[in-house]
């Protein structure tokens, strides 16, 4: 009887369903403060270890870098920071936005602070690495535009730490005329000691104006080492926001063999009035390049061919829209299995959501039952802003545990 239940139990584990094997249920929260912690960001080290950037603290308290290391099973690494959290503070409030785990092990987040770039990297155990820039820390101005935020990162193969942000002037000034104010592409290249790199665009920065107002919120590396940039542009203007997409050369340039002169927007809400926009891009081993992001306040991908035209293999006309539930929803993460299906994360109507894709743009009905998942950790808004996919095919969801106190909230999905 005993082996019956245990046959039972196996035969109804299914693809989508949380994993037991991680903190008991599948999910857990991790406080740093008593109020405003969140994740942003997941990477999965080389030996399987989960490590979480985002902030630590909010008003009245300053924000803070906040990053956190999980065991395989869900519990805090205390090889990391003596109890498996560090924080990081920066002249003013700041906040982490992602991370990237270097061939060697040292970890690289970015994020705001102080209305820069902020960047810093650690050591294995934690400790900020004195070779980064001197003291482990390093923030970054685009000036004339006053006002700049990294979202995003990617460590290419020689080491170099390619990040990607927003930059914008708050006001119009002397400096900093009336069609700046809206925002553009912002792009930075290192070197592996944290200083600029000279060799991309001069001093090691770019900006680019795609259509109004656009902000940039991932990077991705292509294999012949040219940079993949997406975003929301024309954000509020008419006609409604779109996906935009940069393509740049290794030194900086935009590639003028993607898009129009290195540019792409694509409009996903199908009507007037939305602001449709990418959070997150990862690039097939094909080549093809799929976005994911809002579109009709909708769940939303795109998939482009390498040249940045739109890959009509993927529903029909490179695009598609999944909803959920009670409308608003937004994916802000996306992953490429091994077998070629997609997944993305984000929220629903202030839940977890989880939709998996097969390579052709349709639902993946062997994924919890539609293709579909939602999962809730308080009774009030709950979101997931990263996805990562561990080497024995599970998927990790991280983000916010809503409510009075948010912390960081992360859940384990079986892969199948």
């Amino acid at each position: 009887m005993a082996l019956t239940g245990a046959v039972c139990m196996v035969a109804l584990a299914a693809p989508g369903d949380l994993d037991p094997t991680f903190s008991g249920d599948g999910k857990l929260t991790t406080n740093f403060t008593r109020t405003h912690d969140g994740a942003n960001g997941v990477a999965i080290q080389a030996n399987g270890k989960i490590a979480v950037a985002g902030q630590a603290g909010g008003y009245p308290a300053r924000s803070r870098f906040a990053l956190a290391r999980y065991r395989g099973g869900g519990t805090l690494d205390p090889t990391f920071g003596g109890d498996g959290k560090v924080t990081t503070r920066f002249a003013g409030s700041g906040f982490a936005a992602d991370l990237a785990i270097q061939a060697d092990g040292k970890i690289v987040v970015v994020g705001k602070a102080n209305d820069k770039f902020a960047l810093a990297r650690y050591n294995r155990n934690g400790t900020l690495d004195s070779t980064f820039n001197g003291d482990g820390k390093a923030t970054t101005t685009f000036l004339p535009l006053d006002t700049a935020g990294a979202a995003s990162v990617a460590v290419q193969l020689d080491d170099k730490i390619v990040v990607a942000g927003s930059a914008w002037c708050e006001e119009k000034t002397l400096t900093c005329p009336a069609e700046e104010e809206s925002g553009e592409f912002a792009v930075a290249r290192y070197d592996e000691d944290g200083t600029l790199d000279a060799s991309f665009s001069e001093d090691g920065r770019v900006t680019t104006d795609i259509r109004g107002s656009d902000a940039a919120s991932a990077v991705a590396l292509q294999a012949d080492g040219k940079i993949v940039v997406a975003g929301g542009v024309g954000q509020g203007l008419s006609p409604n926001g779109e996906f935009g997409l940069a393509r740049y050369q290794a030194d900086g340039t935009l590639d003028s063999t993607f898009g129009e002169g290195g540019k792409v927007t694509t409009n996903l809400a199908f009507s007037s009035g939305d602001n449709d926009a990418a959070y997150d891009l990862v690039i097939q081993a094909n080549g093809k390049i799929v976005a994911a992001g809002r579109g009709a306040a909708r769940f939303a991908l795109a998939r482009y061919n390498a040249d940045g035209t739109p890959d009509v293999t993927f529903s029909s006309d490179g695009k598609v829209t999944t909803s959920f539930t009670a409308q608003p929803e937004v994916a802000f993460g996306v992953a490429i299995q091994a077998t070629g299906k997609i997944v993305a994360a984000g929220m629903a109507a202030g839940r977890f959501a989880l939709a998996r894709y097969n390579p052709g743009g349709t639902l993946d009905t062997t994924f919890g039952g539609d293709g579909k998942v939602r999962t809730n950790f308080t009774t009030r808004r709950d979101l997931a802003f990263d996805v990562a996919l561990q080497a024995n095919g599970k998927i990790i969801l991280v983000g916010w545990a809503g409510g009075s106190d948010p912390r960081f909230a992360l859940a384990r999905y079986r892969g199948g």
